[in-house]
């Protein structure tokens, strides 16, 4: 065989003995004869794989590294290896805890979730040795290593960014190391709303709602959080739920997730779950707490929140009866010794405290903020307040006393963002400005209130939960900002700068000149007559019945100069800067070899962007619609415009915008129905979150008011407001 392959000439043999030389040298063989892979090998000793939530996390590692180096050969404790990953002995007590459950009696613990990461090489091999001191720290420290370090973004629970790399990328000598802000990160899904999760966590029945839940709470572990709490609906089927929701909490604490369950006493709205039937007497509601709350504690829930509040501008159970709300807290942490964390709200009383406190002094508070505003910046129109700046107080009180917690919000339904939809860019620089006070105030913890995900707001929470750490490298800390994430996944300066500049144009316009006032839509209650209407979101300063039938030509001057005006500036501008972005979009996709994820990622984003410009124009024409329809002789006949044409321009604008929002629809991470069907539901709502961003409800909403001049809350009502209320609860569960 051999002498068919060389040839008697002497040059020719010369080079085929050296590419055969070089076909050895480089490709050895391994000792059953094939050639072999280069290798990484995570070596894990023993005591630390007797730990269920570090052996889940090493094993969900090897398959990531598995993804980013598919020409490599992973595995665990291996004999050979080009890589090596040194994790580290911990502590006994760690090891042995039960379940993975980290601890529920002490969740202010600080110590040991830190970890550093060393690089070394030793011959041709590499070496990545981790010092942590926990299982948490450990799983942290890899999940960190594939991001901060590797590339690899966990942006959403159900879609991971990995790009395969051939080559080791990282240097040979270095170190790495992540510390904690909180010692408690994680999020709230506030499923009294009808987000991607709120029948997977109630109906046992629903198709894939363990797996669909698992993914989350992988999502969470892997981006380095360790707490989920969601709020529970009364309309569950107690029996059936038990057993479902006992093996999410499992799963849970098998990835080092602490769990908790937000409840009410008896709150009336939204379906909440309600501990007691407040108009019911047998059994007396000290009875009804006791057999709620043996029924709960089923479950090993790590810590409980409690929600006093009737309902939103009604009263507080602890001024109705004091005496229930007191058993509750102590049952909770004498009997059932879990931490109980009271929820508090930015609704004051009518002359009276602005952040209410729980009863026992062991209980612990979330300080809650809400929509696009930071705890700390001057003007936040929200709730019929100027700012929230007492909740700032509050935290700075409430943290010498007690277990504190920040809770602020990372998305507001209903009517105020991906309803209608709108793709509030300020969430991000409000949450990053807040993780960095309430970080200064030591607080214990930040839960962030959730409300789904699509049309942009995945990532203020991936950016959330990355914001939650502090990394180092090479002792040098990393640096971070509002927009830093998005600079992550696209890794181009320009299109960073243009994002930053959409963030500074919606902050002038939506937030300084608080434009936000009209892009949002307007609440069920806002549009009611006093004494009924409540302040909820930003609103205008003046009603639209007022600017049809009563306002002067002056007044009506003032407003298409002012607010109208700067509507349309606002869109003209964001329309520039849109523009900038999808030509750069599109000379990257040039430049990266056509990366189909990334190229939906960018339209995604930049989609929400251009669909929030339109949403400026349309308002604007309805607005112009309604000033040209007033009526008041020949002071204003014809002063204010055409009617027809505004509104005209303003259904064409929506259209517009519904080519946009069902191309969109195609790409949602989850069933369209699910999110933006009408359907069955344990909530108060009968279709998805995103049922009226389909159809776009509040744009034509907006032109048949103009229309028909009615302006009153059951004009075109999609809203149940008997099942929203829920006044029925006072007498039946």
């Amino acid at each position: 065989m051999i002498s068919g392959i060389f040839s008697f000439n002497k040059s020719v043999i010369l080079t085929q003995l050296f590419l055969l030389l070089s076909i050895i040298l480089f490709h050895p063989l391994t000792s059953a004869g094939s050639y072999s892979k280069a290798a990484i090998s995570i070596q894990a000793p023993s005591a630390l794989l007797s730990s269920a939530v570090a052996r889940s996390g090493i094993e969900d590692s090897i398959l990531l590294f598995s993804r980013v180096f598919p020409e490599w050969e992973v595995g665990l404790n291996r004999k050979h290896s080009d890589i090596t990953i040194i994790l580290p002995e911990i502590d006994d007590d760690t090891v042995r805890d039960k379940s993975g459950n980290a601890s529920s009696t002490n969740l202010s613990n600080r110590k040991g979730q830190g970890y550093r990461w060393i690089g070394y090489k030793t011959g041709k091999n590499k070496f990545l040795k981790l010092e942590a001191k926990s299982a948490e720290a450990v799983v942290s420290g890899l999940y960190a290593l594939l991001q901060e370090q590797l590339g690899v973004k966990f942006i959403h629970p159900k879609q991971t960014l990995i790009a395969p790399q051939k080559i080791w990328p990282l240097k040979d000598n270095f170190s790495f190391s992540g510390q904690p802000l909180f010692p408690n990160r994680g999020f709230h899904l506030h499923t009294l709303h009808p987000v991607e999760l709120t029948e997977q966590l109630h109906n046992p029945d629903y198709p894939d709602a363990f797996d669909d839940v698992a993914a989350y709470l992988d999502w969470l572990a892997r981006n380095g959080q360790n707490s989920f709490q969601f709020f529970l609906l009364r309309g569950i089927d107690r029996k059936a739920w038990i057993p479902h929701i006992k093996r999410i909490v499992e799963y849970a604490h098998l990835r080092g997730i602490r769990c908790g369950v937000e409840i009410s006493i008896s709150m009336l709205q939204q379906q909440a779950f309600q501990v007691v039937t407040l108009l019911c007497p047998y059994p007396p509601h000290k009875k009804q707490v006791e057999d709620t709350l043996e029924w709960l504690f089923q479950i090993p829930w790590d810590f409980i929140t409690v929600e006093s509040m009737t309902g939103e501008h009604l009263p507080l159970i602890g001024k109705i009866s004091p005496g229930t709300q007191r058993h509750l807290e102590k049952l909770v942490v004498e009997q059932y010794k879990r931490p109980l964390l009271f929820a508090t709200h930015v609704i004051g009383e009518s002359g009276g405290l602005k952040v209410r406190r729980p009863f026992n002094p062991s209980s612990g508070i979330l300080i809650h903020t809400v929509m696009c505003y930071s705890v700390s910046e001057p003007r936040a129109p929200v709730y019929g307040n100027k700012n929230q700046r007492f909740m700032l107080d509050a935290a700075r009180e409430e943290i010498k006393k007690r277990e504190t917690w920040y809770w602020p919000e990372s998305s507001y339904w209903v009517a105020f963002d991906s309803s209608v939809p709108l793709f509030l860019l300020p969430y991000l620089e409000s949450r990053w400005n807040d993780i960095n006070t309430m970080h200064e105030l030591r607080l214990d913890g930040h839960l962030t209130f959730s409300t789904g995900w699509e049309w942009g707001y995945w990532l203020v929470d991936w950016s959330i939960a990355r914001w939650s750490w502090l990394y180092s490298y090479n002792g040098k800390s990393i640096k971070n900002s509002p927009t830093s994430t998005m600079a992550e996944i696209f890794k181009d300066p320009v299109m960073a700068r243009d994002w930053k500049r959409a963030l500074d144009v919606q902050n002038h316009f939506l937030k300084e000149l608080e434009l936000i006032r009209y892009m949002s839509a307007s609440t069920p209650f806002a549009e009611f007559p006093l004494p009924l209407s409540r302040p909820f979101q930003p609103a205008p300063c003046f009603s639209y019945r007022w600017l049809l039938k009563k306002a002067t030509p002056e007044k009506v001057q003032e407003i298409l100069k002012g607010p109208v005006t700067d509507l349309e500036r606002y869109a003209s501008s964001m329309h520039v800067i849109i523009g900038r972005l999808e030509r750069r979009a599109c000379l990257l996709q040039t430049k990266k070899n056509n990366n189909q994820e990334l190229k939906q990622l960018s339209d995604e984003l930049i989609t929400a962007l251009k669909v929030s410009a339109l949403r400026a124009e349309h308002r604007a024409l309805t607005l112009r619609a309604i000033a040209s329809k007033r009526r008041g002789g020949a002071a204003y006949k014809g002063r204010f415009g055409d009617f027809n044409q505004y509104l005209s321009k303003a259904r064409e604008l929506r259209w517009q915008a519904m080519i946009l929002v069902r191309e969109r629809e195609a790409y949602y991470r989850y069933p369209v129905e699910l999110l933006a069907g009408k359907r069955q539901s344990l909530t108060a709502y009968p279709f998805g979150y995103l049922y009226t961003t389909g159809n776009l409800f509040f744009w034509e909403r907006e032109e048949e008011q103009a229309r028909s001049e009615r302006f009153d809350p059951f004009f075109m009502n999609i809203w149940d407001i008997r099942k929203t209320i829920g006044f029925e609860s006072l007498f039946f569960k």
